[in-house]
């Protein structure tokens, strides 16, 4: 932007009156404003990196009563700026916070109506990704939901979204870095949601495992409305609903499911989740854990969470399990279940930093080992916890990467934490290995190197890292189409301070691609690095 163009933006935004801010995350800041004494308006000022300016304009387009109307927007030097209506209202948390958990019949309704604000934003092109309970406002003419401040086109080709955001509990699987997300990440929301006002729980760390035990408990939710639950929150895509418009048909009982035939026995339950594990597929990998573990389909938002529910004595089901497949077996467990190998690894962290930005979010990265000689390890996990001053848990978020070698040390970097609860310390624990998860190296790997790194300004004040990134060899594994590329900030003393993870095109042997990592505002730093993992 010019000089010119500066000074026009700023007296666009100066004519809006804030008359309160509503909302501060790593989307952007949300406020109430007026202008001229009319409104009040929304208005949402979302990073220039991050701003969709296309949904936007295509939300314009849409004539669905129950999403925000666009009534402006603008560019700021660093930010992109877009004034909506205001719908009075309170959010689902707050409805629930004061009744408690809501009548079947009206959770439905609810559902059912953001279904429909759901499916105008698919017919477009949009995912939403971020429908949770703060994010539907309830008014006089029902419920509406708002904030598309990380909606998104589905991208064709692509395997995964550049950018890990959504509200924990309530964002998808796909939402954690290993698939793209599409109509059907949505769909998991809803049923998140659904679950979520039927229970009065949340299905997040820490009440995930009380969200669980009171969603199975029939006295608080009818097997109809659970079976609908569950299947649209189902781990895997494909067995979910596929659209907003059959998970409203199922609320409204047109399959046999839901409030319009409390009577029926032909109710749709949700479906059985499963092949048997196979390697180099994430999703088979929790489906199969899913089968074995079927209480916490719902709980589970990525294969860690799943694999580590038994030894963290999450388990609040009322009824009992059947044991984790490759988990050590009990005296009165089945004897068909085998015990895994002595010799499986303990994955190490050898390595761990963090600092805290200005709105209390936390970066950081964090390296792992794989202390075997002979074994590789598929989708390897860790465990980052923050904790307050006097040791509570402010959050805990369960991260899966793609594969480590035998020998082989990966780097990750990464964002966690909750705006305005910065923590006093922060905790990085290797999660434990199944014998799945092995294979040997001679099954196919690949290798890649980088060069050239150097920071460039990001023409807002802050600072990404780019270079090339080159395929040394590749023996066939083709996990997936890119490169993740870690970025490690050290200080003067060599701690690591930060960390990021950007994607490229993964190049073909021999060859190599650009890369550039978007890191923004970073704390001072000594030296950098850049580490590239297949993905």
């Amino acid at each position: 932007m010019d000089d010119e163009q500066v000074m026009h933006a700023m007296s666009i935004d100066d004519a809006y009156r804030v008359e309160r801010e509503l909302a501060r995350g790593a989307g952007g800041v949300t406020e109430l404003v007026t202008l001229d004494g009319s409104g009040p308006f929304v208005r949402k000022r979302i990073p220039s990196q991050l701003a969709r300016r296309g949904v936007w304009g295509t939300l314009a387009e849409c004539d669905c009563l129950r999403l925000p109307r666009v009534e402006a927007s603008y560019e700021m030097p660093d930010e992109f700026v877009v004034v909506c209506d205001y719908v009075p209202g309170e959010n689902l948390e707050q409805i629930v916070s004061a009744r408690g958990r809501l009548p079947e019949g009206e959770a439905c309704g609810i559902v059912s109506q953001l279904c429909e604000a759901a499916a105008a934003l698919h017919a477009h092109g949009i995912v939403h990704r971020d429908i949770s309970p703060r994010n539907v406002v309830v008014a006089a003419d029902g419920a509406h939901l708002i904030d598309l401040g990380i909606a998104r086109f589905r991208s064709a080709g692509a395997t995964h979204d550049t950018t890990q955001l959504g509200t924990p509990g309530f964002a998808s699987p796909e939402q954690h870095g290993f698939a793209q997300t599409d109509a059907r990440s949505d769909v998991y929301s809803l049923g998140r949601v659904l679950g979520y006002l039927l229970t009065g729980v949340m299905p997040d760390v820490p009440e995930a495992a009380e969200y669980e035990r009171t969603l199975r408990d029939e006295g608080v939710v009818r097997p109809e409305a659970r079976a609908i639950v569950e299947r649209a929150s189902a781990m895997e895509p494909s067995a979910r609903y596929q659209s907003a418009e059959e998970l409203a048909a199922a609320l409204a009982g047109e399959k046999g499911a839901g409030p319009a035939t409390p009577a029926t026995s032909s109710v749709e339950e949700s479906p059985t989740l499963g092949p048997a594990l196979r390697r180099r597929s994430w999703l088979k990998v929790l489906l199969g854990v899913m089968a074995a573990v079927a209480f916490v389909a719902a709980v589970a938002i990525i294969l860690a969470q799943t694999l580590g529910q038994d030894e963290k004595g999450a388990d609040a089901s009322a009824e009992p399990s059947a044991p984790a497949v490759g988990a050590p077996v009990e005296d009165d467990a089945p004897a068909t279940v085998d015990a895994p190998s002595a010799d499986v690894p303990e994955l190490e962290i050898v390595e761990s930093g963090w600092s805290v930005d200005d709105q209390g979010y936390v970066h950081y990265a964090v390296a792992l080992r794989n202390p075997s000689s002979e074994q590789a390890v598929e989708f390897p996990a860790y465990t980052v916890t923050g904790r307050a001053a006097d040791g509570s848990v402010l959050f805990s978020r369960e991260q899966v990467l793609s594969a480590i070698g035998p020998g082989e040390t990966i780097y990750w970097g990464d964002l966690a934490g909750t705006a305005g609860q910065p923590p006093a310390t922060v905790e990085f624990v290797a999660n434990e290995v199944e014998d799945y998860q092995l294979r040997a190296q001679a099954e196919g790997s690949a290798s890649f190197s980088v060069s050239g790194v150097r920071p460039v300004s990001d023409g807002f004040g802050g600072v990404n890292f780019a270079g090339d990134v080159t395929c040394e060899r590749d023996d066939g594994s083709r996990r997936g189409g890119d490169v993740a590329l870690s970025v490690v900030l050290r200080d003067g003393s060599g701690a690591v301070v930060f960390g990021a993870t950007g994607f490229a095109s993964r190049p073909e042997p021999g060859e190599s691609t650009s890369f550039e990592v978007v890191c923004g505002s970073v704390p001072a730093y000594a030296s950098y690095e850049v580490h590239a993992l297949e993905w």
